[in-house]
């Protein structure tokens, strides 16, 4: 991968985030004229990322930078300080240890709820027009994006709560982002449904199935 294709990648998963351009779909490509490119002066920063990247990787790395930052005002010579580096890292930590913190997360889900004395099928619905509750918790930093999108895979949370939530402007730009990381998620729906009914079943009912039962 040379320099400017390393910039069309970028483009592309760009375009995935703030636009209406499906990465996957068009197997990220674009039609940039390479006489543009040459003319760019951040082309250091993309000869830099095609040296130190394979596609593959770069197409990870700029997932994870888009996922935590303000990609609208990003600038590209951003890409190469060791805060980005450093989130780069540790998503792929999450992303490996997806299924492990998915079941630790499950049990934080649970054990808030029980503590709040909520209805089971409220932990994923908007109540009085507030975000559901498991969209809060992975606001404030207490389970991961990665787990709230496949609980989303699994009750639907996000498209079935869009008219319920009052808010208008951060619940549009959050649903579109779990929608284009979604894309990108190799995630066996079966296998975290198997997981939850068994982390339920076997850890919660006994003690807690009435509350949990509504």
């Amino acid at each position: 991968m040379d320099d400017f294709e390393a910039f069309k990648v970028y483009v592309a998963m760009k375009s995935h985030f703030q636009g209406d351009y499906n990465y996957k779909k068009y197997s990220g490509k674009q039609n940039i004229r390479e006489s543009a490119f040459h003319k760019r002066q951040d082309k250091s920063t993309f000869q830099e990322l095609s040296r130190r990247f394979t596609k593959k990787e770069l197409e990870e790395f700029l997932l994870a930078t888009f996922l935590t930052s303000n990609s609208e005002y990003m600038w590209t010579g951003n890409l190469l300080d060791e805060e980005t580096l450093n989130a780069y890292k540790e998503w792929k930590g999450r992303v490996q240890s997806m299924s492990y913190n998915f079941r630790e997360d499950v049990h934080k889900i649970i054990d808030k709820a029980v503590e709040k004395d909520l209805r089971f099928d409220n932990i994923f619905k908007s109540v009085k027009g507030e975000y559901p509750f498991v969209m809060k918790m992975e606001n404030l930093g207490e389970i991961s994006l990665e787990t709230f999108i496949i609980l989303d895979k699994m009750f639907d949370i996000l498209e079935t709560q869009d008219k319920k939530v009052r808010d208008s402007i951060f619940y549009p730009m959050y649903k579109k982002k779990c929608q284009n990381y979604s894309d990108f998620l190799n995630i066996n729906i079966e296998h975290y449904k198997q997981m939850f009914r068994q982390i339920i079943v076997e850890e919660y009912w006994d003690e807690y199935g009435y509350s949990l039962g509504g």
